[in-house]
């Protein structure tokens, strides 16, 4: 029996209960499209499929029996950040993420297994150090017994979320998310290097919580904004901005990176603390280098504090300005000894 053959065997049988208990939230959708400009995943997509509303229009279209699931509708219901934007901010009070999230549950079940943004471990690279494991708030990885003296980190594609605090945690590179929304560590890397070959007066690099306060600031533009003076990328978390990231950016040119989170508190993966940890270190680095630790910063924004994160920037600029250009990596190092 095929993929689609489950699945229709599996709704024979009631199976699909966990999306069929939802049909009378799906036909509360007015189909208003506000979603689409919540939806950092559309912004980098653009495609009806990859909104909020495209996705509940597929899911109700599969328990109606209307549409028949493939491999290529069922990504695209895989692929979710979890933000919540849609949820919270739904007229019609749609849950679209508990909703996406029986999806996931019924369609594992009837056979189908995909990536969307769910990370993925590389057992040839992964040492099972179990770093990764506590760095998950939603208890998404675990080690796993797989012979008498040999272990490995599952991932659960139910509740991993895709906010890739792991894949900035993981020492040996083992995880990683596919390719193509603009949030792995490679599409970060080469936004940093776009931004500062193509704006040669560009101080700095601003990477930007998505949860917090980008939704509110850029509801139309795309992830990545272009200042005279500084460049903002969105990251999935604040915890996503691996250290290397921060490295990239001044090896390339940057006289500084900010990163910009939400307040302790009132992050949805404890993302924060993980950054606090890490750009000390880094900038504890700096000084062995011989270069001035205050060109990195770290701020904390509400979701209503635009002006205070436009502020923020603008006074870490000026200070770049007073500090000049960093001198090249290799010759802080031969400084340093």
């Amino acid at each position: 029996m095929g993929v689609i053959g489950k699945l229709f065997y599996y709704k024979k049988k009631g199976n699909l209960k966990r999306l069929k208990k939802w049909e009378g939230e799906l036909n509360k959708c007015i189909r208003c499209g506000y979603c689409y400009e919540l939806c950092p995943l559309f912004k980098s997509q653009n495609w009806e499929s990859d909104t909020p509303r495209g996705k509940l229009m597929l899911i109700y279209g599969m328990i109606s029996g209307e549409i028949e699931p493939n491999q290529q509708i069922v990504e695209k219901l895989f692929q979710c950040f979890y933000c919540k934007n849609c949820s919270d901010n739904c007229s019609a009070g749609v849950p679209v993420t508990d909703i996406l999230t029986d999806a996931r549950a019924d369609l594992i079940e009837a056979g189908f297994d995909v990536e969307g943004t769910i990370v993925n471990i590389n057992e040839d690279l992964c040492s099972v150090c179990g770093v990764c494991v506590p760095v998950c708030k939603y208890d998404a990885l675990s080690i796993e017994k797989v012979g008498k003296d040999e272990n490995k980190i599952v991932v659960d594609k139910i509740e991993c979320r895709g906010c890739g605090l792991c894949v900035a945690a993981c020492p040996s590179g083992a995880i990683s998310q596919k390719e193509g929304c603009e949030v792995t560590l490679p599409e970060l890397h080469k936004k940093v290097t776009d931004l500062l070959k193509e704006n040669k007066d560009m101080k700095a690099i601003v990477f930007c919580c998505n949860w917090s306060l980008f939704p509110g600031m850029q509801l139309s533009e795309s992830p990545t904004l272009v200042k005279t003076n500084y460049g903002l990328i969105v990251s999935m978390c604040s915890g996503r901005v691996a250290p290397e990231l921060v490295l990239n950016a001044i090896e390339e040119g940057a006289w500084g990176v900010m990163v910009a989170g939400c307040p302790p508190e009132e992050c949805d993966h404890d993302g924060n603390y993980k950054t606090r940890r890490r750009l000390v270190l880094l900038r504890n680095m700096l000084k062995e280098l011989n270069i001035e630790p205050e060109r990195i910063k770290l701020d904390w924004f509400s979701t209503k504090e635009s002006a205070k994160l436009t502020k923020s920037i603008d006074d870490f600029v000026k200070k770049l300005e007073k500090l000049g250009p960093i001198k090249k990596m290799e010759e802080s190092k031969k400084i340093g000894g």
